[in-house]
């Protein structure tokens, strides 16, 4: 059986974590406009409004990391440090900024 990953193998390590374990809640333009958190201001990854900022890549890996966790699902935790980097990245591409 294929997955997405097979069937477009060009998606990047950040865009395919955090389609596997963010999009759910953020949704794939990271918005947040999903049924279970449409207008909970802090689903939007897209602006400012973030637990621990999200003006740069450090800020968004720690809330990751350490965001609210109690919602985050436990797989997050797992992650390596290259896979939350690889993760914020492709938050920052989302919002059409580049990682600094």
């Amino acid at each position: 059986m294929l997955g997405c990953g097979d069937l477009l193998p060009k998606r990047s390590t950040g865009e395919k974590l955090y389609r596997k374990h963010c999009a759910s809640c953020h949704g794939l333009d990271a918005k947040g406009q999903t049924v279970r958190y449409m207008g909970i201001t802090r689903a939007n990854l897209t602006d400012n409004d973030w637990k621990y900022g999200g003006g740069d890549s450090i800020a968004i890996q720690e809330t990751v990391t350490q965001g609210l966790v109690e919602r985050h699902p436990r797989s997050l935790l797992r992650l390596d440090t290259q896979e939350v980097k690889a993760i914020a990245g492709w938050v920052l591409k989302l919002r059409g900024e580049t990682s600094r």
